[in-house]
């Protein structure tokens, strides 16, 4: 009896190993086909395998596995996972890996392999009485319902984030709704700020304490606490600035310099939305 590590699917774990009551061997599959041994010796002679044998004394199972691989078929093989565990009343453990080609070429030793073959798994089914064991079907089914799964398992991970982007996607359109809504609100707004500016700059000097100016200056600031609370800002601007196409827009004069303010210019979250449209000089 031995005790060696190895590592299966990133687990490292040590597996005593007998010669009389292990085996271990490979399913390896390549365009949904199954590559199969045909046995060249005594009772089992003509009967079809998976590239198997008993774990030789000093060998851990997946060891063994690539052993028998190479010598049964020629090829290199590379372990992906271990399919599972077999086992009948008076039998060896068989120890099934699903495995891929890595290298070499097609060859075995013809006094142990009468041949070396592809099949579906439609054609392993029908010649089921011509296995030599019932791990061979058992672990391709195995190793098929495996892959079944990891793809039902890849097939919800997909719809999963598909609906996550759904939800991404259908939370911006909501947020950019809201700004276009928003932005409609305001561009109709601004107007009437504009009118409420206008109003009070050509109020006469003696009813500028009058009850009806007081009124009209509480609206005009009750419309600008709304933008504000909209993060609606003004743009400062005054005469003297230097011009700045990013944020004034010239109605007349030619320069570098602000002359006279026209109209009030507005940002939402930083982002101009109406230029301060200005006289230059």
């Amino acid at each position: 009896m031995t005790d060696k590590k190895e590592i299966i699917e990133g687990k490292e774990y040590t597996q005593q190993i007998t010669k009389a009551n292990i085996a271990s061997g490979v399913v390896i599959k390549k365009d949904d086909k199954y590559l199969l041994v045909q046995e060249n010796k005594g009772k089992i002679r003509g009967l079809w395998n998976l590239p198997a044998g008993k774990v030789e004394e000093g060998l851990t199972i997946v060891e063994n596995a690539i052993k028998e691989a190479k010598e049964e078929t020629g090829y290199d093989v590379k372990i992906i996972k271990k399919i599972g565990i077999f086992q009948r009343d008076g039998e060896s453990v068989r120890h099934a890996f699903e495995a891929e080609i890595i290298g070499g070429e097609l060859d075995f030793p013809k006094e142990e392999i009468r041949d070396v073959k592809w099949f579906t798994i439609e054609e392993i089914i029908k010649m089921k009485d011509k296995l030599r064991s019932y791990w061979v079907l058992g672990a391709i089914e195995l190793m098929n319902e495996q892959h079944k799964m990891n793809h039902y398992l890849d097939s919800w991970k997909r719809c999963q984030a598909d609906f996550e982007n759904y939800k991404k996607d259908q939370a911006k359109a909501r947020e950019e709704f809201v700004k276009f809504s928003k932005m409609d609100m305001i561009s109709q707004i601004l107007p009437v700020l504009d009118n409420f500016e206008a109003s009070l700059a050509h109020v006469p000097e003696k009813e500028k304490d009058s009850a009806w100016v007081t009124g009209i200056t509480h609206i005009k600031r009750q419309i600008e606490d709304v933008l504000k609370n909209n993060n609606i800002e003004e743009i400062e601007a005054k005469a003297g600035d230097k011009f700045n196409p990013e944020i004034h827009e010239a109605v007349t004069g030619k320069g570098e310099k602000v002359k006279k303010v026209m109209q009030k210019g507005y940002k939402f979250n930083e982002k101009v939305i109406r230029a301060v449209r200005v006289e230059v000089s």
